[in-house]
Formats: structure tokens, sequence, C-alpha cells
């Protein structure tokens, strides 16, 4: 896998992730709260910053009501 699809994979993730959670009106740190992730990991999710684990993703989807691969498209 080359480093620039990797950016722009983590990029998008972390896009689609803000999206999802500002759609339902909640804070990084209710995301957190929910899923079980630190606030600051969500935070660098979002920048795309970090690029999370499977199931990392599966809580953070779940955290957002949306499949995990939603927040891959």
């Amino acid at each position: 896998m080359s480093a620039e699809w990797t950016i722009c994979f983590v990029g998008d993730l972390g896009k689609n992730l803000r999206a999802a959670r500002k759609k339902l009106g909640l804070t990084q740190e209710e995301v957190a709260e929910r899923s079980g992730v630190q606030a600051g990991e969500v935070s660098r999710i979002e920048r795309g910053k970090r690029d999370p684990q499977i199931s990392t993703l599966e809580k953070l989807a779940a955290a957002v009501e949306v499949a995990p691969g939603r927040l891959l498209d």
C-alpha cells in the first residue's frame, strides 16, 4: 500500500467520522464515551493523524450509528 493511498484513506475516514458525529450533534467527548475510545484518539482520527485498528473503527461506527463501511466511503 502506498503512503499516498494511506493518507487519503485516513483523511476520508476522519472527514466521514466528523460528519457522522456532527449529524448526531455529538461532541468528540460524547463519541469517546459512547465508543470507549479516548477523546484524544477520536480527535487524531478526525484530523487524519491516526490510522485506527479495525476494532476501533467498529466502536466508532457504532457510536455514530453508521455501518463501519460508511466511514470508509
